[in-house]
């Protein structure tokens, strides 16, 4: 199995019972993880603990998703941490409108953690 040990993983949502199951699974598969349950805490974990991957919810107190999205894209210290969308919302263009912010991939609850656990692999091996 490929070593990934010290690729850390900042989950951005806030529904505590998901962050769990993310942080547990994620955590199976060699990844360090830490949680922010807010849009304002988020990017500041972000700034200070410079993860290899954030994934964001878009439905989030303190501003929304598409809100730290545009901090973490317009701030030369996180600019370049990829950013997952994970999340319930559902609209015609919101995907569209990640990818074009910046986002390397999007996915939809209820997950399929194969799929998930694909695309984070996927975005870190580059």
């Amino acid at each position: 199995m490929e070593e990934k040990v010290g690729k850390k993983i900042l989950i951005i949502e806030n529904d505590s019972e998901l962050v769990l199951g993310l942080s547990t699974l994620l955590k199976s598969q060699g990844y360090v993880t830490i949680a922010a349950y807010d849009s304002l805490f988020g990017i500041s974990l972000a700034h200070k603990e410079n993860p290899d991957l954030i994934i964001l919810d878009l439905g989030l107190p303190a501003g929304g998703g598409f809100y730290v999205l545009k901090n973490l894209k317009d701030s030369t210290e996180t600019q370049g941490i990829p950013v997952l969308i994970l999340t319930g919302q559902q609209g015609g263009d919101l995907e569209e409108k990640a990818m074009e912010m910046g986002a390397v991939g999007y996915l939809h609850k209820p997950f399929d953690p194969p799929e998930l656990l694909g695309q984070i692999k996927g975005i870190l091996d580059k």
